[in-house]
């Protein structure tokens, strides 16, 4: 694959999901080598088009708060303000990692009504089948139709997700109950998509020709279960949990290797979702959970619920749409249309919109929401993310700005986190101009240099040093010049990673001698780490936990990583608590001090 092609793959990647690991860029292209996936990474860094992680790539700082270097648009920290703001309700499918976290908690916080589609998250209602009775009954199905004899059966299974998981356990489960001690089961892990799926079938097909039978958790991997079979010229009976794509589901009428489907219906669930979205704004309760419909669907029953289309298309016909739907409003819920004190608005955040299922629910879920006069928007979850994250990161740096005094000199040095202390000097500025009076600031983030360009009451210093792109910063041996004729009071640090055992850290080697250089010039030093970075560890080390003097982050960093770091002699201020907690945990940390010391 040329350069040009792989750069493009991987932005495309990244951008669509936000962040990308290694491993899951060379699944997606196995004909190129890690070393070159490695290569092509590092000079996208270096153009600014993403950020180095720890095993893979993030979206840059600059996709959530923007500074154009010609003219710099200055963003009020209100306007960084989470991308829930505008919403009612939410609709949330599987998200996962520490910045899902934040999500979540915050869409908690919020009170709104929250339902978790088609996997169970905390604080929403889960919106979806029952996996596993779905997969049992398949299973049944499948055992039944063997009619006598042994059987290997292949499945390709996605075990890191709970939902697919109970799929595949049920499939298993079935399939025993029908058939005894007469079956052997052979489990790989297709991952969900199509092009693992086939590397790792067509290895089962090859090492073990007998196998007959292929169960696949998603539509995906079932028709990567057929394609190896008709390369290793093997007879299988496929079976599916899914049924993402009416496509996919017409090819029971083929004759061929796909023999049942449990079909979940994504146009149903998105109606469903709409329904009761619409009732909880309506003041009435969301259920602990709404269990959506599922059928069995063969070659005989294919027709009770598909219809081919004169184009050819096949598509889940209006009466038995109307009776899942009903199905699912007759146990228990109201069917009478909600009385609306407002006309709200409803999120939607699929990680893949371009995927059959999500693709299909988007469909029915706005036409459904316009039906009750409902706003409907829809978003990856990294932009919701992305902006929780950016919030908690401004009231992280509200909080810094409590610790600048009248006179100092102050290191502000390159990150998210930094750039909202520095938005954060120049509003106290604009109301209270003699609170910073003598304050000189020192960076090495052009970014921080653009904000407080316009405050007349600061000296403003930039260091000297190497320009690196990607971050809008300075770095490099010659940064530390400044410093040999120079001492600060402070210096405020955004990082990537805080852990009493690594310490501070950075993604960046040369970010992380940066910001070393400033530990060292500053008389106390503060790091600003949301709880995404809380008890991780970046690639490169800024500083050991002895060297830096204080954290302050967000509660949503687990109380077992807070008293460790506390353990250390770090004081952790954590932004939004009352004074009697931030006393008591004042009091925590000469206590944590004392023991230490001891």
């Amino acid at each position: 694959m040329l350069k040009l092609s792989r750069h493009k793959r991987i932005l495309s990647v990244i951008q669509a999901e936000g962040s990308v690991e290694l491993a899951e860029l060379a699944r997606m292209m196995p004909e190129v080598s890690r070393v070159t996936l490695r290569r092509d990474i590092a000079e996208l860094a270096e153009a600014g088009s993403l950020k180095r992680t720890h095993g893979g790539a993030v979206l840059p700082d600059a996709t959530v708060v923007r500074m154009q270097p010609a003219q710099p648009q200055l963003v009020a920290s209100e306007e960084l303000s989470s991308a829930l703001d505008d919403l009612d309700a939410i609709i949330l499918p599987p998200v996962s990692g520490r910045g899902a976290d934040a999500l979540r908690r915050q869409i908690t916080r919020t009170g709104m009504p929250y339902l978790a589609e088609s996997a169970e998250q905390a604080g929403g209602t889960y919106l979806g089948p029952d996996n596993r009775a779905a997969g049992l009954e398949l299973g049944r199905e499948a055992g039944r139709a063997k009619d006598g004899g042994d059987a290997v059966a292949l499945l390709i299974c996605q075990p890191e997700l709970a939902n697919t998981r109970a799929r595949a356990d049920g499939f298993e489960a079935g399939l025993r109950e029908a058939m005894g001690p007469n079956v052997e089961l052979l489990r790989v892990n297709g991952q969900g998509n199509y092009r693992q799926s086939l590397r790792v079938a067509l290895d089962a097909f090859k090492s073990r020709p007998e196998i007959d039978m292929v169960f696949g958790v998603n539509d995906h991997s079932a028709l990567a279960g057929i394609e190896a079979a008709e390369r290793t010229d093997t007879c299988v009976r496929v079976y599916a949990t899914g049924g993402e794509s009416p496509e996919f589901v017409g090819r029971l009428a083929e004759g061929g290797a796909l023999h049942a489907v449990a079909a979940f219906f994504p146009d149903v669930v998105g109606v469903l979702g709409i329904d009761l979205i619409a009732e909880a704004l309506a003041g009435r309760p969301l259920p602990e959970a709404a269990i959506t419909p599922h059928r069995i669907l063969n070659r005989d029953t294919l027709d009770v619920y598909y219809a081919k289309a004169v184009n050819g298309a096949w598509r889940l016909r209006d009466e038995q749409s109307a009776a899942l739907v009903g199905e699912r409003r007759n146990g228990g819920r109201s069917q009478s249309t909600p009385d609306f004190a407002k006309r709200g608005r409803i999120g939607f955040m699929p990680h893949y919109p371009a995927h059959d299922w999500y693709r299909t629910m988007i469909q029915s879920m706005t036409a459904r929401a316009a039906e009750y006069g409902f706003g409907f928007q829809v978003s990856p979850p990294h932009k919701g993310i992305s902006a929780e994250i950016s919030r908690l990161r401004s009231k992280i740096a509200d909080s810094a700005l409590s610790c600048i005094q009248p006179g100092q000199t102050v290191i502000v040095g390159e990150g998210e986190a930094t750039l909202c202390l520095a938005e954060a000097l120049r509003g106290r500025a604009a109301v209270s101009p003699e609170s910073l009076s003598g304050v000189t600031v020192i960076t090495n983030a052009l970014d921080v240099l653009y904000r407080l360009e316009p405050v007349p009451w600061l000296k403003v210093i930039l260091t000297s040093g190497e320009y690196q792109k990607a971050d809008r910063c300075l770095v490099g041996p010659s940064l530390g010049s400044l410093f040999e004729r120079m001492r600060a009071d402070l210096a405020f640090l955004s990082v990537a990673g805080v852990s009493p055992d690594f310490g501070f850290s950075a993604v960046d080697e040369r970010l992380a001698l940066a910001n070393s250089r400033f530990v060292q010039a500053a008389r106390r030093t503060i790091a600003l780490a949301d709880h995404t970075t809380i008890g991780a560890d970046a690639n490169h080390r800024i500083a050991r936990s002895g060297e830096v003097h204080c954290v302050i982050t967000d509660d949503g960093a687990l109380p077992v990583d807070r008293q460790r770091l506390r353990a250390t002699g770090i004081d952790v201020l954590i932004v939004g608590e009352d004074e009697d907690t931030a006393l008591q945990n004042s009091s925590a940390d000469a206590t944590s001090a004392q023991v230490n010391s001891s």
